[in-house]
């Protein structure tokens, strides 16, 4: 064999000892562990909760093992200052106390006085030592031993964690501008991949600086609370301290009742009157799309953690990543975020109608449905297919409902008694929506000529509002107004039909990306949500006995003849919309699509188009005729 050089040689003792040093310091972590007895008189087991000398070493390196025969989530306990017995993660002497913990910025400083006026012994990480009864602090939510932690350090665990969050658009910009008497990044960069930083003083302005700012606070928020919530028993929002939530006062309470000492006074009035008067009001410092143009992703994830402990992010502002969730794990034993790839790459490829529909986050109608009960009649249909006609008609049986991203399966599942599905021709339904867009954008402009003022200081939103605001109630608008005002931004209506579906077919189009975005988006463009992939999606055999298909182009009598079979009585004189231009004649559509376009969509929803021919094959000949 060959020689070992010194080099290596080197390196192999130097491993030696490291082992022995390891094994030595685990041996007195566990002596300390287990109480100093008489015979470890000579050990020095410091429980003081400065945590310093010895016993902090054997803290660290504890929390640093990396045991084989634990389970893997043992890991996340393992970067924590919390208690877990099963994962053998156990601190020095008696796990005690609570640890509130989240990203920087989030109020850890006031919630630390609240608890400190109900008279408990709590600290924040700004303070010299660990309190009695626990702690608020975000510097202790992510521990690596290989970094220097900016505050006090205790070799006790705590018994118990919470995560507080803060709305982001607050936290966030709070984060950016902020200083504090430490260098937060550096120690947030410590334990976390934040990635690297692009913008530095000697190479950017001032404009790249303050992006780059809130780049790195936007991906603070997610690691911190990201890798909180996988330990943390409860979560709570700090502006909801301040506003009384229940939950969140009981929560509040109950940490008092559970960690307070006798000195503490866990009454429910003194904590309403504490809380209200917590210094935490602001308005939002930045909003979702400044986020979203400095860091996609990571704003996604913030949406989605949002989301995931229970505040809505507005529909306009939803990104379609957020309906893909996203993943975190250790990498190089830093804590690592990302999208799923299929996430990260949406917009890049083809358009699809199942990236479609998975990212226009469907389960938005299971959630915000009212109590249906077996006496409802209610409709499912695309958008520009008799669908306001029929929630009016149907509005009789209980509920006037118009929501495109609700299917026939989840109101059934729900309580309904029965559903109606309209259907008509994949590429009627698309020029007829054109054909609407087109009438809101003339009507806003015909606004602003009557008020004196150019469009471009009218809000296409606003108008769009003023216009149909009956219809955006019940329908949350065929078009998202965030998506409405992106895509005005780069189609002009004059030739926003070929353009906009060019750009979603061709994935060389410069504006692919744009077109799929607003596409995605939940609520925008519902004439493109397909029939026989989502309205029908999931019925069951037993389901399919309580649907009935009427058709657009013989709307009147077909739910004429579904008010007899279900004895409904219905006003079938109901008519919303009538166009001087059919949709249905093929020429008139051609005036609105390219032949190509045309048969691109056509190949799209091929299903659509079968089922539609399968039911109301007759109004083909009715289009011709018509033609």
């Amino acid at each position: 064999a060959q020689a070992l050089s010194s080099n290596d040689r080197s390196k192999i003792l130097d491993l030696m000892t490291s082992v022995s040093s390891m094994i030595s310091w685990y041996l007195l972590s566990v002596l300390c562990i287990l109480g100093p007895a008489e015979r470890y008189a000579e050990i020095t087991c410091d429980e003081d909760d400065s945590g310093s000398g010895a016993v902090s070493d054997a803290s660290l390196l504890q929390m640093n093992l990396k045991l084989n025969s634990l389970p893997p989530a043992c890991r996340i306990w393992q970067h924590t200052y919390i208690l877990n017995a099963p994962c053998e993660h156990f601190g020095l002497g008696q796990a005690a106390g609570f640890l509130v913990s989240g990203a920087s910025r989030s109020g850890t400083r006031f919630l630390t006085q609240l608890f400190q006026g109900l008279g408990m012994n709590v600290s924040h990480h700004s303070d010299a030592a660990r309190g009695a009864d626990g702690a608020v602090s975000w510097v202790h939510g992510l521990h690596r031993s290989s970094c220097t932690v900016p505050s006090w350090q205790s070799p006790r665990f705590f018994s118990k964690a919470f995560l507080m969050l803060r709305d982001p658009l607050k936290q966030i910009p709070s984060r950016a501008e902020s200083t504090d008497d430490f260098d937060w990044l550096e120690f947030a960069r410590c334990a976390a991949d934040f990635g690297p930083t692009t913008a530095t003083a000697d190479t950017a302005d001032t404009a790249d600086m303050a992006d780059d700012r809130l780049r790195l606070a936007l991906k603070h928020y997610v690691l911190q609370n990201s890798f909180v919530e996988k330990y943390a028993e409860k979560s709570f929002w700090v502006e909801d301290i301040d506003a009384h939530h229940p939950a969140t006062l009981d929560i509040i309470h109950a940490i008092c009742e559970e960690f307070g000492s006798s000195h503490a006074h866990c009454n429910d009035v003194k904590l309403r009157k504490l809380s209200g008067a917590l210094p935490i009001h602001s308005e939002p410092g930045v909003k979702w799309p400044q986020l979203a143009s400095i860091d996609r992703p990571f704003a996604a994830m913030a949406q989605i953690l949002t989301r995931r402990h229970g505040k809505d992010v507005a529909v306009d502002d939803q990104l379609p990543e957020m309906a893909w969730g996203f993943d975190c794990d250790f990498h190089n034993d830093l804590w690592s975020c990302a999208l799923p790839p299929e996430a990260g790459s949406l917009l890049d490829r083809s358009f699809s109608l199942e990236d479609m529909m998975r990212s226009k986050d469907t389960a938005l109608c299971a959630e915000q449905l009212p109590p249906l009960n077996g006496s409802m009649v209610l409709s499912v249909s695309v958008a520009r297919a008799g669908s306001e006609t029929l929630s009016r008609m149907l509005e009789s049986t209980g509920l006037n409902l118009h929501d495109h991203q609700c299917n026939a399966h989840t109101l059934l599942e729900h309580g309904a008694g029965h559903v109606i599905v309209s259907l008509r021709h994949p590429v009627s339904r698309i020029v007829s929506g054109m054909q609407w867009h087109t009438h809101v954008y003339n009507m806003t402009l015909a606004i602003g000529a009557f008020l004196n003022s150019s469009s471009s200081k009218l809000s296409i939103a606003g108008a769009t509002g003023a216009h149909n605001e009956q219809s955006e109630r019940s329908d949350r608008g065929q078009f998202s107004h965030g998506a409405y005002d992106l895509q005005h931004k780069v189609f002009s209506f004059d030739d926003f039909n070929h353009s906009y579906v060019d750009a979603l077919r061709n994935t060389s189009d410069p504006n692919h990306r744009i077109a799929l975005d607003v596409q995605y988006r939940p609520y925008s463009n519902n004439i493109f949500i397909p029939v026989v992939d989502f309205y029908m999606k999931g019925i069951t055999n037993e389901e399919l006995k309580r649907l009935s298909f009427v058709c657009t182009c013989t709307l009147k009598e077909d739910m004429d003849r579904v008010s007899n079979e279900l004895n409904l009585n219905l006003d079938t004189e109901i008519l919303t919309h009538e166009s001087v231009s059919s949709s249905d004649d093929p020429e008139v559509q051609l005036q609105w699509l390219s032949q190509r376009n045309i048969d691109w969509i056509r190949e799209i929803y091929a299903a659509d188009e079968a089922f539609y021919l399968q039911h109301c094959s007759h109004c083909e000949s009715i289009a011709n005729q018509a033609a």
